[in-house]
């Protein structure tokens, strides 16, 4: 099955036909201090200078000479149907496609490359301005592409999972105010301070925030703070959504139940549960630490677990695989999210924060994208 995000236009002109097409490439301690002068070799600028020219240089003359002459009937119906109209589609949009085979997908990351100046404890969020915020044991830190980075919030404590709103403000689990919301310019606020628990945060397809404490999973209002608890007893740790199935959107959920269970839920058109979640898939080995959960744009699903030190992938059958072994506890990737796209972070890539490996984050190229709700 191939998945492709948008069409690629082709522009046809008289006698010629010119199709343009391209692919994208992804190409504990002190306190840490920030030089701000790191500059990561990962030449990542991802700048997307597709200067787009527009080569239809079809003027519309379509002056077709056809200078018969002949005053006789000479019914030279010459239909050059040259349907150019000279309403150049071209919308000035980068008409460059993400496509790839559903079915070929790489079973190995094609490339990891550490960061440099990013920091993470057990999850990253991406922010509207281009920067990656991560937690490095006392602050929260943002970095840009080339691995310049500063301070961005300080006072709060243990950030657990975080993840970026529709408008740009991030949310963050923490150990001492619950549930926050961040401001591009750093300024907390707190939405549910009785979360104070939770691991997995994740906002969801309709802008709420779906987020678990290891009991049961959540879904808070960022603007009123209004909670309601979708699902119990089942260990809630983690949640995303996807939306291939025959059924529509659906919710997966990863547990701390030690089992390595992973739960998936249908969903109405207001992203209620339909029934209750049921059993999907067991990551082997035990799964006592399922750190996190990022689904791709095949139905694919990223989980890492401690237990193993391990990367795993789900089909969207539920057929489990070793994505990536990393066999040491100090380079695991302990939280995962998708790169956002803007400001060089590539959204075919995962990033995982690695707090044993101090508080460094992975880019991980899975060659793919998330899932597009």
């Amino acid at each position: 099955m191939i998945r492709a995000s948008n069409s690629i236009p082709i522009l046809l002109a008289t006698a010629l036909s010119l199709i343009i097409a391209s692919t994208p490439a992804c190409g504990g301690g002190d306190k840490p201090e920030y030089s701000d002068s790191d500059s990561d070799n990962d030449s990542d600028s991802d700048s997307d200078d597709d200067i787009d020219v527009d080569t239809d240089t079809d003027t519309d003359d379509d002056t077709d000479m056809d200078t018969d002459s002949d005053s006789d009937s000479d019914s030279d119906s010459d239909s050059d149907s040259d349907s150019d109209t000279g309403t150049d589609t071209d919308t000035g949009e980068d008409p460059d496609t993400d496509t790839w085979d559903c079915d070929a997908l790489p079973t190995a990351p094609l490339s990891m490359v550490d960061l440099v100046g990013a920091k993470g404890y057990h999850d990253v969020a991406f922010t509207n301005d281009g920067f990656i915020v991560g937690y490095d044991g006392w602050n929260l830190v943002k970095a840009d592409v080339a691995g310049t980075a500063s301070i961005f919030v300080t006072g709060l404590s243990t950030v657990q999972g975080m993840d970026t709103l529709p408008g740009g403000d991030i949310v963050a689990a923490t150990g001492s105010n619950g549930l926050v919301r961040i401001t591009p310019a750093g300024v907390v606020t707190t939405v549910a301070p009785s979360l104070y628990s939770l691991y997995g945060v994740t906002v969801g397809p309709d802008g709420m925030v779906y987020c678990a404490d290891n009991y049961s999973l959540y879904r808070v209002d960022p603007t009123s703070g209004a909670t309601e608890t979708i699902a119990s007893g089942i260990s809630a740790r983690g949640v995303d959504f996807s939306p291939y199935s025959e059924y529509g959107l659906r919710m997966y959920i990863t547990s701390f139940d030690g089992a390595g269970h992973v739960y998936v839920a249908d969903l109405d058109d207001d992203l209620n549960i339909i029934g209750s979640p049921v059993l999907f898939a067991t990551i082997p080995s035990g799964g006592n630490w399922l750190d996190g959960i990022a689904v791709d744009d095949c139905g694919n699903l990223f989980v890492p677990n401690y237990n193993t030190s391990a990367l795993y992938r789900i089909s969207p059958m539920g057929v489990v695989s070793t994505f990536h072994d990393w066999a040491s506890i100090t380079p695991y990737g302990h939280g995962i999210k998708w790169g956002s796209g803007i400001g060089g972070w590539d959204d075919t890539c995962l990033y995982l924060p690695m707090p044993y490996n101090s508080y460094a984050v992975v880019k991980m190229d899975v060659g793919v994208h998330h899932a597009d709700y």
